[in-house]
């Protein structure tokens, strides 16, 4: 089954295939694809889809052949995890993260958590754990929060493990907060799933038992994938509150197997055994432990927590006294004190590693305040000369506003209208498409200045201004020709779909209604000719004629309409 991430992945990778047929896109979106497929433990269908993958790379060249290559290269690594094969997949690995400096941040950020992930599982925990910091690094370049959200998750949980509980906590608890804030249900479970036993090793019952009720309980559905069907969890944040009835029906249920995470069944097995003992049943708790214990000892699992271990000798070793065979309780206890003292080793280096990482931290920031006080120093002296600057640029884009805009409606003047018009006329033939034309003249103008005067025709121009730039499209051009007459420039428009923009603006215009100083009312028209580039020539001179000439014969027609140039005119 897939996780909702997933599922919006694949949906993705298929919309890539479909409408970007580069072969590089087409290689991201089948190793894309082949990833989640590994991560569902669909293994067959995965490498169907890496090896597509494969024949598309073939066919790139350059940086994107590189960039496509590494990120199949991630891709195979997860299949050589998936398949056991943990040393080829930490040498592919490997050489993925050093070539990080190269690479796209999200994919060097996925092959740096991978990494760390193999070194875990190698039980190499210093370089798991220094990997997951690299890992941590890379997800706040990335300025993505649900990376941020994922890579504090791996963290804080591995720290967990290793029973560095105050900085796992720590990186839990802000996993926690992102993860809310990002409103991801997902990623709210993974956190908090890994934040309770965290707070229940620390001894913070009441704080495990309120982050499962809230964000666990209240979030987990039969329908979600087994990586988030969190029973053990919930189950240890009641037994450690007491909650012993409520605890045994959480577990009663089938376990969730996910094949890419730890296996649950140690952690389970410890809780039953918990439950049994709280319930009197001293023999069956310690015979359940006991043959968990003869398991793990006869065929070793590799994905076990140690700390997992730990708790399972720690209940057996209580089983084992309870039910009165002392000597068997303390081996039991013995093996679990070795064992511990093991953790708290890693634990103490993974103490430091998280030392030294915020010391990091905080160079960082010392070297940013630094930078940030000497950028105010500069920005001091400079400020006489921001001021002349911003004068400077004031009075260019006043220059530059007379030379191409009109002062009266604020439209572009007759030279940006050969200057623009030429630029979209060469890029609509070269990309073989249509550019149309439309000359406008205000029917009767003269006689507006004559009867209403000038400053009522001045109105009657800036109301024709503000509507074009209203009616048109943002990628069309209004520009005043000179005196009454407007042009308009429309790319990607057909001669008939001009006309009817141009009609439908006529139509408006005609709506409007102005008053002259002598309250006297009064209405407006224009008449317009319309040519397109593919009918009426491939300069903007030719084009502006025709217009002109469609023009003259709507004014002859009548006026207070729009025509269209034909061969025949």
């Amino acid at each position: 089954m897939f996780s909702e991430g997933e599922v919006a992945a694949i949906v993705m990778a298929k919309r890539w295939m479909k409408q970007l047929q580069a072969p590089e896109n087409q290689a991201r979106a089948l190793a894309l694809m082949a990833l989640c497929h590994y991560r569902a433990g669909d293994e067959r269908q995965a490498e169907q889809e890496l090896q597509a993958a494969q024949l598309y790379l073939a066919e790139v060249r350059g940086e994107e052949r590189l960039a496509a290559e590494l990120l199949l290269r991630h891709v195979e690594a997860q299949g050589l995890r998936r398949a056991g094969r943990l040393e080829a997949a930490q040498q592919l690995l490997s050489s993925l993260h050093a070539q990080r400096a190269r690479r796209n941040r999200c994919e060097a950020y996925l092959s740096a958590a991978a990494l760390a992930t193999v070194y875990s599982m190698s039980k190499n925990d210093v370089k798991a754990l220094d990997h997951f910091y690299q890992a941590l690094d890379l997800a706040r370049e990335t300025g993505l929060a649900p990376v941020l959200v994922n890579a504090l998750n791996n963290l804080g949980s591995f720290e967990s493990d290793l029973l560095n509980l105050e900085d796992g906590a720590r990186h839990l608890h802000e996993c926690l907060n992102k993860a809310l804030r990002l409103g991801s249900r997902r990623q709210i479970i993974f956190a908090a799933g890994n934040l309770v036993p965290c707070l229940c090793q620390m001894g913070c019952a009441d704080r495990a038992l309120e982050v499962a009720r809230l964000h666990l309980m209240n979030r987990i559905s039969d329908d979600l994938p087994p990586s988030l069907q969190r029973q053990e969890e919930i189950a240890m944040a009641l037994l450690e509150s007491g909650h012993v009835d409520e605890a045994a029906a959480v577990l009663r249920g089938e376990p969730s197997i996910d094949p890419m995470s730890n296996e649950k069944l140690t952690l389970r097995t410890s809780l039953w055994a918990r439950i049994l003992l709280a319930q009197g049943q001293v023999q069956e708790a310690l015979d359940l432990c006991l043959r968990r214990q003869r398991e793990l000892e006869g065929e070793p699992v590799a994905d076990t927590l140690p700390v997992e271990r730990v708790n399972l000798l720690r209940v057996a070793a209580q089983a084992a006294t309870r039910y009165g065979d002392s000597a068997l309780g303390y081996r039991l206890l013995e093996k679990a004190f070795a064992k511990h003292e093991q953790l708290l080793g890693v634990a103490a280096k993974s103490r430091q590693m998280s030392l030294r990482f915020a010391h990091r931290m905080r160079e960082a920031e010392r070297e940013r305040d630094l930078a940030k006080k000497t950028a105010d120093q500069v920005q001091q002296l400079n400020e006489l000369l921001k001021s002349r600057v911003m004068e400077t640029a004031r009075l260019q884009k006043l220059l530059q506003a007379q030379a191409l805009e009109d002062p009266l409606t604020h439209l572009g003047n007759r030279r940006q209208l050969i200057e623009a018009g030429s630029a979209l006329l060469t890029l609509a033939i070269r990309n073989h498409e249509v550019l149309s034309v439309a000359v406008i003249d205000l029917d009767h103008f003269k006689e507006v200045n004559d009867l209403h005067g000038h400053e009522a025709g001045d109105k009657v121009l800036r109301a024709f201004g503000d509507l074009a730039r209203r009616t048109m499209r943002a990628e069309d051009l209004v520009c005043r020709y000179g005196g009454e007459e407007f042009v308009l420039l429309l790319p990607k428009a057909h001669a008939a779909q001009a006309v009817e923009r141009v009609a439908q603006l006529l139509q408006a215009f005609m709506s409007l209604h102005f008053e002259d100083g002598a309250s006297a009312r009064f209405a407006c028209s224009f008449s317009a000719g319309v040519a397109d580039s593919e009918t009426a020539g491939d300069s903007l001179d030719l084009l502006l004629s025709r217009a002109d000439s469609a023009l003259y014969g709507a004014k002859a027609a009548g006026r207070s309409r729009v025509y269209v140039w034909s061969c025949e005119d």
